[in-house]
């Protein structure tokens, strides 16, 4: 018995020293597969029906305004009328130049009267056949700026939105109401700047309306905005093809358009955020040698962090397989074993 407590040290001591050290450690490791920065994958972005004309109708002057005849939702036909403005001041003023008018064109007219006998000069008669035509082209203005106090539409449609009420003074070109054609509906979406950079990638362009029954139809692109709005968003506009009624179709309703991404034919790739290291000022990841079992430190350039916990990088190439997860337990050269990952049909991997 005494023999067996002094083996029992040397046995501990001898088994401790059979362990392997970390780098010899066989570490079960989770692999992914590069794959092509902007390929094989589809964008959604929800989207709207807008008019394929919207118009802002505004007063061509200033003044406050004294009726509104239309409302919201409510259909106008070309020249009719929407609005009024305070016509008081203006008339005052045509009245006025109407009055200067008649003085400058009866003088003009003996002015020239009496050059065509020879008895005023040619300087005379300049000077009156000018102010003659100055004043003629001042009461065309104020007369124009008097029908102006009429505001009509400029085509059929729907009014989309009142901007104004009655009483309110508005200034020259502000917007009063916005006319929607009705007749001929597009497809609007926002992108954000990332997408709008990569835009010319995007194929096969798709919308669903869900009030006209949910079917596909195929979109082709009418413009886009070469501006961001205060969101920092661009809107791209869309016509609809293929067969559908579009006797259904309004504007304001809900869509979804979805695109497909062309592969780029450049070298950046698409990994796993967490299959970056950064160690000692350099970003790495470790690429997964199948034959040797082992793994490969090798420097890596991110170019983008994802959202979707993928990162844009540079130093890869497509195909390569690279550790997921669990990096900055490993070390250059490292034995490791892959993980397979169950399927979706065998949670836990039970099967």
């Amino acid at each position: 018995m005494r023999k067996l407590f002094y083996l029992l040290p040397l046995l501990l001591l001898g088994s401790c020293g059979n362990k392997k050290s970390g780098g010899d450690e066989v570490r079960p490791v989770n692999i992914a597969v590069v794959s092509p920065a902007n390929g094989g994958e589809a964008v959604s972005f929800p989207a709207q029906t807008k008019s394929a004309e919207e118009v802002n109708v505004s007063f061509r002057i200033s003044g406050p305004i004294t009726s509104m005849k239309v409302k919201e939702g409510d259909h106008v036909a070309k020249g009719q009328l929407i609005a009024t403005m305070d016509s008081r001041d203006y008339q005052l003023q045509l009245a006025a130049t109407q009055a200067e008018y008649d003085r400058i064109k009866a003088d003009a007219e003996r002015v020239m009267a009496m050059y065509r006998e020879g008895t005023t000069t040619a300087q005379n008669y300049d000077h009156a056949r000018y102010g003659l035509q100055q004043i003629t082209q001042q009461l065309d203005n104020h007369r124009n700026q008097l029908a102006d106090t009429r505001l009509v539409a400029p085509a059929a449609g729907y009014v989309k939105e009142k901007l104004h009420e009655a009483g309110e003074t508005v200034s020259a070109g502000m917007p009063v109401v916005t006319l929607s054609s009705g007749g001929k509906v597009e497809i609007e979406i926002n992108v954000s700047a990332r997408d709008y950079a990569r835009f010319a990638s995007f194929r096969d362009f798709q919308c669903r309306i869900d009030a006209i029954g949910g079917e596909s139809f195929p979109l082709t692109i009418v413009r886009t905005s070469a501006v961001a709005n205060a969101s920092q968003l661009y809107s791209v506009r869309f016509a609809i093809q293929g067969n559908l009624d579009r006797r259904k179709l309004t504007p304001g309703m809900s869509a979804m358009v979805t695109a497909n991404v062309a592969e780029s034919g450049g070298s950046d790739v698409r990994i796993p955020s967490s299959a970056i290291e950064n160690k000692n000022g350099a970003t790495a990841v470790y690429i997964y040698n199948k034959e040797k079992g082992n793994v490969a430190r090798h420097t890596v350039e991110v170019k983008e962090m994802c959202l979707d916990g993928t990162a844009v990088v540079g130093g890869l190439q497509m195909g390569q397989q690279v550790v997921a997860t669990g990096v900055h337990h490993l070390v250059d050269g490292q034995k490791v074993k892959a993980v397979e990952r169950p399927s979706e049909t065998n949670v836990g991997g039970l099967l």
